[in-house]
């Protein structure tokens, strides 16, 4: 989608859906805060993130990109209209923020941190769907996924001419607006899930242990974010034939066991086995899918075994967070601190 002319402002569809989900995601922390100092840290906070975040996703992408920027490194990180974001410098440069903010005024971070969890996957809904507004966030062409030759699908055919309609259209697939193929719109349900996972925020009980509803909201966008990388067929960064945002949702999850398992006190190793054993399915899948080095799956059959890599990955993440809930752990962390 082009941009939009009003005058002398150019409107960006992915920067305004970008900034959607910003505004409303500030509004929406404000007015959780239940006090002044809340306020005070939340304020803060969004003053320092917003430059900060914009300048380490740009940075990012620069960095996981420089075999094909090479020597415009420095031309290419100073043109921030020109795009090219990572939605992971953005959430280090929140954390930073974060950081300071609570430094500052004395608020706890991790309590703070919650009140941004819902902000946080708004946000990354806001991303993918502003990724279908240009044509990304896009998956294999429905044409060649039923084609039977292909071998992509079990629901493959001779003659997928009724497949290739039925599903060529939205919200199935988005239909290129150069060449005219109709590839998987791919975005949509990963948006949709993100936005599911606000919903299960909203059903969340208060719980005496800060920093629940973060590492809730970030474990599940980075299991979805896994998946996404791998469904997508567009132009992204790389490391081999692995996605540069499926390494570091992987660092992420990894970060998240470590510091749960240190909160809980519980016997980790169950949880190490799922997150390890998730890697390793996701990891084995994403080489077959580049190599076709298993020619007894399809790739939907992979891509099937990559969803439960991903979910193997998230329930290890949230085996250990519900530890950290338990009601007897927590009466004895009370009788400790009386």
């Amino acid at each position: 989608m082009e941009p939009l002319e009003m005058g002398a402002v150019r409107l960006f569809p992915f920067g305004a859906a970008v900034a959607l989900g910003l505004g409303i995601g500030a509004a929406w922390s404000l007015r959780r805060a239940t006090g002044d100092r809340d306020k005070r840290t939340l304020e803060y906070f969004w003053l320092m993130a917003l430059p900060l975040g914009l300048f380490l996703a740009h940075l990012g992408w620069c960095l996981s990109n420089l075999d094909m920027i090479e020597d415009q490194f420095l031309e290419v990180l100073c043109d921030f209209p020109g795009g090219g974001y990572l939605l992971y410098g953005a959430l280090a440069g929140a954390a930073v923020a974060l950081g300071i903010a609570c430094r500052i005024t004395g608020a706890g971070y991790g309590f703070t941190a919650d009140l941004l969890a819902g902000p946080f996957l708004l946000l990354g809904a806001c991303c993918a769907f502003g990724e279908g507004l240009i044509g990304m966030g896009t998956g294999w062409k429905v044409e060649d996924w039923f084609l039977a030759e292909n071998g992509m699908s079990l629901f493959a055919s001779e003659e997928p001419g009724a497949l290739t309609a039925f599903f060529s259209r939205f919200p199935f697939a988005l239909r290129d607006a150069f060449y005219g193929d109709a590839n998987w719109a791919v975005f949509l349900p990963v948006g949709l899930g993100l936005l599911a996972g606000i919903w299960g925020l909203s059903r969340m009980k208060d719980s005496a242990v800060a920093g629940n509803e973060a590492i809730f909201s970030l474990s599940l966008y980075a299991a979805v974010r896994i998946f996404y990388e791998s469904l997508r067929q567009d132009d992204i960064p790389k490391w081999g034939f692995v996605r540069v945002n499926q390494v570091l949702s992987a660092v992420a999850l990894l970060a998240l066991v470590i510091l749960c398992m240190r909160s809980s006190g519980a016997k980790a190793w169950p949880s190490w086995a799922l997150l390890l054993g998730g890697a390793a399915l996701v990891a084995a899948m994403e080489f077959a899918l580049e190599d076709k080095i298993l020619e007894g799956l399809t790739m939907d059959v992979c891509y099937v075994i990559t969803a439960a890599g991903c979910c193997m990955m998230y329930t290890a993440v949230s085996r250990l967070r519900k530890m950290r809930l338990d009601p007897k752990r927590l009466a004895g962390i009370r009788r400790m601190t009386e």
